[in-house]
């Protein structure tokens, strides 16, 4: 068994390309392997701006021997009267490259079908990489690719080195004009020259000699862990950021931490601005004091060890003061200006062309903001409107247009500025709340409100116009929106019907919308169905849990989520499969028939008589526990109909006959399975 290193050395790559890239080249080598029957053990990536690389161990020196059977088709077309073969028959054993002759003939489940032995393997591994290797590194996908010199080869950087090795020795391939080797590359200006390397553990060992720490996690560790030194080393506390800290690890090779500061000045800003600024343009850490407020100091990493550490970090302090200083004008200016002015500016800015302006946008789920109010808690609606009114306002002003990141932030320190009540000024705030999948949800309610608003608004209009996200394809971030509202809902338990909001919606777009109300409507039922099921299936409930759950109706989300926990803990019981395979038997001959009360006239056996008692004292029973949304408590209800239902099919033939008694056993019956479907449906789980 022998070890594939392969390294692809390159100009200095995005920063945002080179986790996704280094994760897509190592499953396309592997990919590869396996179609090729090499079986392997370890398969590892690394990656640095300068270099993709994958190391996959346990490799075979050759492909293994492999005998199958290929069949081709059926007996009656390959072979004739006479026994000689076909036209098909004789093209079959051509394209698989063998002897007429050893055409067989086997019976399978389909019928008698030919057959042909086909032998595969004993090809040496190196000679196979050489052929695969090349042809790997051009299918990872980049954003962005180029190409240069005189060469047709695109990659999204120059290629300057190539090092493929397996087993030690190189495995002779060209990626445009470069030629493969053994020769590996230091860090750019610490140590420039050329590494000879041998394997993975060498190749990761003398790099870190040549000042290159190729694990992306254990750079990323190295930046956290001397950011925190540094502002410990201060008084300080660093301000955690995992985001910045794999954004820093992936612009160096080799971390070093640095201290600097800006002007005390600066710190009248608002933090968040202060936080921005330094993290998403200088790529920097901020730091608190041990009151946990914001300090002027920061931490920056370098991608070089210097003698005088001043020089760098006053450069470092150069550009920020150029920046800050930029901000704190903008800040200025803007405070020349009223909140109201500058939500009046939307009017004037187009949203998207079908579907209005922005403050179009904004009246419409204003509105809707305030009937959320109403049916959540009436007390909210005039802190709701006064939020929903200026929340879009800082969009025109020159801070967030520099720093878009701040779009609800700004507005907040505005309007609290502006002497708006601090009710207003936070539900201004957390209207964007959740930002992103896993983020906190908006802590009060009247924020919670206007985001549920806009994004509805923002959901129902691109449905309207068909801005329906396909693929990787979202420009209006649609499928984080619904993500959002379904978060926020979970979080604050709103019992509000979706369908209703999408409606309320519909109405309020008027005749812009292209699609009729009710498909719109539809779609987006749907969409949120889906985004629900990959919510819950993310986070390990079974599927077909889930699917029986949303099969039942997710008009009411957090609903919904109880119905789900009830059904998670219900299937731990004992007598959980067989209630479902009971349910199934119900629901396989009811077909989901409309629902008729049953006439206990009809009735000729004990059994319907028993299972119809049953079914008016435990099903009002469970009836009541969903009304008041205990639904596990509910399903133990309906899970003592179980003797019932088995008893009814001993005793009964339900298909009778006779057409009236048939329908009236029907009856019986979809009584029963619509009990349940109120909480889920019991025939989409696997049991």
């Amino acid at each position: 068994m022998s070890e594939l290193l392969y390294e692809i050395g390159t100009e200095e790559i995005p920063s945002g390309y080179i986790a996704p890239a280094a994760e897509a080249f190592l499953s396309i080598v592997c990919g590869r392997l396996q179609k090729l029957a090499l079986p392997f053990d370890d398969a590892r990536w690394y990656a640095t701006p300068r270099r993709l690389t994958v190391s996959i161990t346990g490799l075979p020196d050759s492909r293994p021997h492999k005998t199958e059977k290929v069949f081709g088709p059926p007996k009656k077309n390959a072979i004739n009267e006479d026994g000689s073969l076909s036209k098909a028959g004789l093209g079959f054993a051509k394209s698989k490259g063998v002897d007429p002759s050893t055409v067989k003939v086997e019976m399978t489940e389909k019928g008698e079908y030919v057959y042909v032995k086909t032998e595969t393997g004993g090809e040496q591994t190196t000679q196979l990489l050489a052929d695969q290797l090349p042809a790997a590194a051009m299918e990872i996908p980049f954003p962005k690719s180029m190409s240069w010199g005189k060469s047709d080869l695109k990659f999204t950087r120059p290629i300057h080195w190539v090092v493929a090795l397996f087993g030690g020795t190189i495995v002779d391939f060209n990626l445009g004009h470069i030629k493969s080797g053994s020769k590996t590359r230091g860090h750019r200006f610490l140590d420039a020259g050329d590494i000879t390397v041998s394997g993975r553990s060498d190749y990761l060992e003398k790099l870190e000699e040549a000042h290159v720490e190729a694990n992306l996690e254990k750079r990323k560790k190295m930046v956290i862990d001397q950011s925190r030194a540094a502002a410990q080393a201060h008084g300080a506390t660093l301000v955690e950021d995992d985001d910045l800290a794999h954004t820093v690890a992936c612009l160096v090779e080799w971390p070093t931490a640095m201290w600097g500061s800006f002007d005390k000045e600066y710190l009248a800003l608002p933090e968040e601005l202060l936080i921005a600024s330094m993290k998403n343009h200088q790529k920097m850490f901020s730091v608190r004091d041990s009151d946990g407020k914001l300090t002027n100091g920061f931490v920056g990493i370098s991608n070089m060890i210097v003698e005088e550490e001043s020089v760098v970090v006053a450069g470092y302090q150069r550009v920020l003061r150029a920046r800050l200083s930029d901000a704190k004008f903008f800040f200025d200016e803007d405070k020349k200006r009223t909140l109201e002015s500058f939500a009046a500016r939307l009017d004037h800015v187009v949203y998207q062309k079908k579907l209005g302006t922005i403050g179009e946008k904004v009246k419409r789920f204003t509105t809707l903001a305030r009937q959320i109010a109403r049916s959540v808690d009436p007390s909210l609606e005039a802190t709701v409107e006064r939020a929903a009114r200026l929340c879009k306002a800082d969009l025109e002003t020159l801070m967030v247009y520099e720093f878009p990141e701040l779009q609800g932030v700004m507005g907040r320190e505005y309007a609290r500025l502006a002497g708006e009540p601090e009710d207003v000024c936070l539900a201004i705030y957390e209207s964007y709340m959740p930002r992103f999948s896993g983020d906190q949800t908006a802590s009060g309610a009247a924020g919670a409100i206007v985001g549920i608003a806009d994004r509805i608004d923002t959901l129902t209009g691109c449905f309207g116009v068909g801005l329906i996200p396909t693929g990787a394809q979202d420009p209006f971030a649609l499928r984080r929106g619904a993500l959002g509202i379904i978060q926020t809902l979970l979080e604050k338990g709103y019992g509000i019907s979706l369908s209703g909001l999408i409606s309320s919606s519909i109405a309020l777009y008027g005749d812009r919308l292209e699609a009729p109300a009710e498909e719109v409507e539809k779609k987006l039922v749907d969409f949120f169905g889906a985004r629900l099921k990959n919510l819950w299936t993310g986070s390990g409930v079974p599927h077909d849990l889930a699917e029986a759950v949303l099969s039942s109706g997710i008009d009411d989300i957090s609903s919904a989520r109880l119905r789900l926990e009830a059904l998670v803990r219900l299937k731990e019981l004992p007598f959980f499969n067989p209630l479902v395979t009971t349910y199934k038997r119900a629901a396989n001959i009811v077909k989901r028939a409309p629902q008729q009360e049953p006439d206990p006239a009809l009735f000729e056996k004990e059994a319907e008589r028993m299972l119809y008692a049953e079914v008016k004292g435990l099903g009002k029973e469970a009836m009541d526990l969903e009304r008041d949304r205990y639904y596990f408590e509910a399903l133990e209800r309906l899970a003592g109909l179980r003797s019932a239902v088995d008893h009814l099919f001993d005793e009964v033939m339900i298909m009778a006959e006779e057409k009236t008694v048939r329908q009236n056993r029907l009856n019986l019956l979809t009584q029963v399975t619509a009990l349940f479907m109120q909480i889920a449906d019991f025939s989409k789980i696997e049991a």
